[in-house]
């Protein structure tokens, strides 16, 4: 199906949660809206999102026998889920995003892998715990995709008839470890880095010799340094032939001191078909995969010969920063093909709009040959314009209709090295899609990928608004940017064309947002909005700190002058400070069907913040009303911008949805009540009283005598709006909640039931927060 609902229903089985949340309208993901490339060819997923820094797995996610591709972007910790169509030899996905919710909330890395062999692939992720790794169970049947906890951690033992308490398996969250089969006996392995070192420690399974089955998680570390390798702690450089007798590392000169190599990226298979796996490493700060050749046995390693030229026989990887390789069948000829993508944790960094390279094995799986085929696999079927991608409405060519721009924090540009840590440049570039359809069915058309040459300027992390504020009929553009300063672009082209835009004035009116102006990077996202009602249109402008500034227009219609009246707009302030010290507030006022504004704010989080009451809130002290923290818990990825605009003629607004891998989501505007969706006549939203918060062990959800608490339904949520499994008790109207495994950070809860007496259905809805 070509949509699906994101309605609270949906999300969280409780329609009354989104009825107390925004009464006016709701919105329904819609997939179906046709974008066309500069070749008017249509994109096969022009919504999917955007991809930065992506670990590809595969699982039948539809459980129709073919496998499917599960997609973690670490950027975001966004997940991506695409059906196979099962074309043999051939690519071809499709967007599927209401798998994601089916997955539990994960960070850092994700590898699917059937550890216990029943055909469905387990997860296998970072744990809350440092160092640790986290295991889901997939326990899926016919009721669809399912996943249960097994182990917040996995333990290791110093040899089978050990009695001490173990201790966790160690694996680095800024490493990519190995998790297969090493030696061939039918249970999985895992390799990873030393804590302390720079050499790779191998975990053995002993599944197998225990219980002759493969399904246990029981490691014993075999060996403290595999393959007789370490690698320098302060660039890629492996030396071989470094251990000592008792199989410890040897430290080359630049580890000697203590410091340990991190940061690296693994990936064990057999690439000479001699039944030995070889190992593929990838390195923090660098572009390349360097490929070590395994002489030893399966149950004794030894790397005699590597090769950083890799692969030899076609084009040589190439990729910032870190790539992580990843061995599965994208193509549907049975023979496993070779994804790479930026492993690399900074946002900052890698490469971002060509960032997921994609090799064919024209050989076996036993002795694969990979053949370089193109660098933005998936990416190329739908908009991605880099990292960041922050979307604005407004009419290009004075055809009456809507068409989409799109600026962005910038698109990957060059790197250098200082003192052996890694530095890039990025340019910022704005997007423009023009609206080619109709006023009740819009079709965007690729136009630019650098409106106004914006690139020639080499800015950081630009956002446009557009805006006639001379009154001479004619539209303006303004811009922010990371200096927290904004400029001024003049429409050069007769009324009712096409846009051409020509820089008149840099920093703008001396317009700086953020405290003080030399602070680094304080942002500026600027909306044209008149919010006072005056004719004249205003400014409101989001930054780094979350909040908003409000420059009133108290110049003339053909001489705007914008003054600052408020830089606490209406109290909003989108900051988490329990993840982030800033909040990245950006703006989209817009008007319901009753023409009362309404206020959306994008955020670092990718939280939706809403707000009402606008109206008459305009001075210092004065808020709006905030409706929700995490708007229908939408989640598209961090750093959310926001667009909203009527596409298709009717009463309600439709939205687009930026995140900082680059991509973009359109969601179509309609109303909230459905047919069969209120099961009750009217609801009552009850505050419960929830304790301690925060709290490290235990939560407590105390209700009303009055409410039938036993049959209710309880629903928790990460910050990005996924479904979490849970321990839970209940006594009289209490829920007792277990958080001792959850990991830090930020937490949603939704109960739906019905009250005792008068059948009426009740709501609640809250947050808490989890500190360890």
């Amino acid at each position: 199906m070509k949509k699906f609902f994101l309605f609270s229903i949906v999300i969280l089985h409780s329609y009354f949660l989104l009825a107390q949340q925004y009464e006016d309208f709701g919105f329904v993901r819609d997939l179906s809206v046709v974008v066309k490339d500069s070749l008017l060819n249509d994109l096969a997923d022009p919504w999917g999102g955007g991809m930065n820094s992506c670990q590809f797995s595969q699982i039948d996610l539809n459980q129709d026998g073919i496998k499917d591709l599960f997609v973690f972007d670490r950027n975001s910790n966004k997940i991506l889920t695409f059906i196979n169509k099962g074309t043999h030899d051939s690519v071809n996905y499709v967007y599927a995003p209401e798998y994601r919710d089916k997955f539990p909330a994960m960070h850092d890395w994700v590898m699917l892998v059937d550890y216990n062999h029943d055909g469905k692939e387990d997860i296998f992720t970072s744990s809350s715990s440092y160092g640790g790794i986290a295991v889901y169970k997939n326990i899926s049947d016919a009721g669809g995709l399912k996943f249960t906890l097994v182990a917040n951690e996995i333990y290791e033992k110093e040899d089978t008839t050990s009695s001490t308490v173990p201790v966790i398996l160690y694996a680095n969250t800024v490493d990519w470890p190995v998790i297969a089969d090493m030696d061939n006996d039918g249970d999985i392995d895992i390799m990873a880095y030393s804590v302390f070192g720079s050499s790779i420690e191998y975990y053995k399974n002993i599944s197998m010799e225990k219980y002759g089955i493969p399904d246990s998680l029981d490691f014993i570390k075999q060996d403290y340094c595999w393959g007789n390798f370490v690698v320098s702690s302060v660039d890629n450089q492996i030396t071989l032939d470094s251990c000592t007798l008792d199989k410890s590392p040897d430290p080359d000169p630049d580890i000697k001191d203590g410091s340990r190599h991190v940061g690296s990226t693994l990936l064990a298979l057999d690439l000479n078909g001699d039944g030995v796996k070889d190992l593929l490493i990838g390195d923090v700060g660098y572009p390349g995969i360097i490929r070590l050749n395994n002489s030893g046995t399966t149950t004794n390693a030894n790397i005699t010969s590597q090769d950083s030229i890799f692969p030899s026989n076609s084009k040589k990887i190439n990729l910032l920063s870190m790539p992580a390789p990843c061995y599965l069948d994208v193509d549907n000829d049975s023979v496993k093909d070779l994804i790479l993508s930026p492993f690399d944790g900074g946002q900052n960094v890698s490469e971002n709009i060509k960032s997921c390279w994609y090799y064919k094995n024209t050989g076996t799986n036993s002795s694969p040959v990979f053949e370089y085929q193109y660098d933005n696999f998936l990416q190329k079927d739908m908009i991605d314009v880099g990292s960041g991608a922050y979307p604005v409405l407004y009419d290009y060519d004075g055809d009456g209709l809507l068409d989409l721009f799109i600026g962005n924090y910038g698109v990957f540009n060059s790197y250098y090295y200082s003192y052996y840590v890694l530095n890039s440049t990025y340019i910022s570039k704005i997007a423009l899609y023009k609206n080619i359809g109709t006023k009740t069915s819009p079709k965007f058309q690729f136009i630019t990928n650098d409106f106004a040459n914006i690139s020639s300027r080499k800015l950081n992390n630009v956002i446009p608004t557009f805006g006639d504020i001379d009154g001479d009929g004619i539209t303006e553009m303004i811009i922010g940017k990371a200096t927290g300063y904004i400029d001024l672009y003049k429409n050069t082209a007769p009324q009712g064309s096409p846009m051409n835009m020509v820089l008149i004035d840099t920093n703008y009116q001396g317009i700086h947002v953020g405290h003080p102006s030399t602070q680094n990077a304080p942002s500026s996202t600027p909306q044209l909005v008149d919010l006072d009602g005056d004719s004249l249109l205003d400014l409101v402008i989001g930054e780094r700190n979350g909040n908003l500034d409000y420059f009133r227009n108290t110049g003339t219609k053909t001489n705007p002058i914008f003054t600052l009246m408020n830089d606490t707009l209406g109290g909003v302030l989108v900051s988490q400070k329990a993840i982030s010290n800033y909040g990245y507030s950006i703006p989209c006022f817009f008007k319901d069907s009753t023409g009362k504004f309404r206020l959306f704010v994008g955020s670092e989080t990718g939280g939706i913040y809403y707000y009402k009451d606008i109206e008459n809130h305009l001075q210092k002290g004065q808020h709006f009303t905030l409706v929700d923290s995490n708007y229908l818990y939408i989640y598209e990825g961090g750093y959310s911008g926001i667009a909203v605009g009527n596409l298709n003629n009717d009463n309600y607004p439709d939205m687009i949805i930026g995140n900082y891998s680059g991509g973009v989501s359109y969601f179509k505007g309609m109303h909230p009540n459905l047919a069969g969706i209120n099961e009750y006549a009217s609801t009552n939203f009850i505050n419960a009283e929830l304790y301690p918060n925060p709290s490290d062990k235990d939560i407590f959800i105390k209700f009303p005598a009055n409410l039938d608490i036993e049959n209710s339904n309880l629903r928790l949520f990460d910050l990005m709006g996924r479904s979490i499994p849970y321990k839970i008790s209940k006594s009289g109207t209490t829920f007792t909640i277990d958080v001792s495994s959850f990991a830090n950070g930020i937490y949603f809860y939704s109960v739906s039931g019905i009250e005792k007496n008068s059948q009426k259905g009740f709501s609640s809805s809250g947050k808490f927060i989890v500190a360890h």
